[in-house]
């Protein structure tokens, strides 16, 4: 009876010391974080088109502008690419080294949208085709095939991003 005792005493303490330390040394949590989304290397900022919101890499070099989103493999719906320029003109773009479609959406200085390409599939032989807008534009917009469409954009909506 006494070593009955005795054993339940002491698995009585060790349940407590159990408890005790681990509120007093609790186990190291593992800290979960959100996928980044953007290029490493790239700036990015929130564009914002008709009420939607797109974490945007900005292409702001001549190397970022000349690679453009052919360094990636694909694209979520709410990323896009904007490429800045120093001067408002008719800026070609073309659909070399892509590996899946997009919507090219031009903007001018006042941010407005003064032309959409809709759907441009990747560029499969030389030579591949350009895409120029009728107008000037200071920025160029990409983002994932159909976007333009299923988001309503037009031409001379507003754009908002903060660089």
């Amino acid at each position: 009876m006494l070593r009955a005792s005795l054993l339940l005493g002491i698995g009585a303490a060790a349940v407590v010391a159990a408890v005790v330390a681990l509120f007093l040394f609790p186990a190291p949590v593992e800290k979960v974080e959100e996928k980044a989304t953007g290029l490493e290397g790239y700036e990015q900022t929130i564009v914002t088109v008709n009420g939607v919101s797109l974490v945007t890499d900005i292409a702001d070099t001549s190397e970022k502008k000349t690679k453009g989103l052919g360094v990636r493999e694909s694209m979520d719906e709410n990323e896009a690419m904007i490429f800045l320029f120093n001067d408002e003109a008719k800026h070609s773009f073309w659909m070399k080294g892509m590996k899946f479609p997009i919507d090219i959406i031009w903007l001018d200085s006042n941010k407005r949208i003064v032309h959409i390409e809709h759907s441009l599939e990747p560029c499969q032989a030389q030579p591949c085709k350009s895409y120029v807008p009728d107008k000037g534009s200071l920025y160029v917009l990409e983002t994932v095939a159909g976007f333009a469409e299923k988001h309503g954009l037009q031409e001379r909506m507003k754009v908002e991003f903060e660089l």
